[in-house]
């Protein structure tokens, strides 16, 4: 009988230290909204994995694929499980169905070295971004396009007058 008065104050003094006021709370208004912030719209775009050329992870599910020097940027979805994608230098997208292509749907991931091992994560989704959703997301506007320079043999477009000889 005192074995059982004693196993109830012990596990009433144990519910007494749970709180659940808003210290409990913590960190979950933050999760909340940048699930809100993240909220693919579409699924099933499609990069080519040899135009890959660097990322962003926005946490352990999400990752940014950059394409074609960074003007193109797609937003990946992970598989739960993928832990410390966030402190990775260096990812490599799996093109597990082998047509050339990192898609929202089939057998695509993206693997990372984690302690000696590979760890490979399923894309469930993947989303073209435009360039106001990159800024929403602050991954940056894409750099500017490269301008190709006129060369001094080459014909004059329309409304100029050609170059003057010397």
């Amino acid at each position: 009988m005192k074995f059982r008065i004693a196993t109830l104050v012990a596990s009433l003094l144990v519910a007494a230290c749970v709180s659940k006021g808003p210290e409990s709370q913590l960190g979950t208004q933050e999760k909340e909204q940048q699930a809100q912030r993240i909220k693919m719209s579409r699924t099933s775009d499609c990069v080519y994995q040899s135009t890959i050329s660097g990322f962003e992870a926005l946490g352990d599910r999400y990752v940014v694929l950059f394409a074609g020097g960074g003007r193109k940027a797609y937003l990946a979805d992970l598989s739960g499980g993928c832990l410390d994608v966030r402190s990775q230098n260096s990812l490599a997208p799996v093109d597990g169905d082998g047509n050339g292509q990192i898609c929202g749907f089939g057998r695509d991931s993206i693997a990372y070295r984690r302690m000696g091992m590979v760890e490979d994560c399923r894309i469930l989704g993947l989303e073209q971004l435009s360039d106001e959703r990159r800024e929403a997301l602050g991954v940056g506007a894409p750099p500017p396009k490269p301008k190709k320079e006129k060369k001094q043999d080459d014909k004059p477009g329309d409304g100029e007058k050609p170059a003057a000889p010397n």
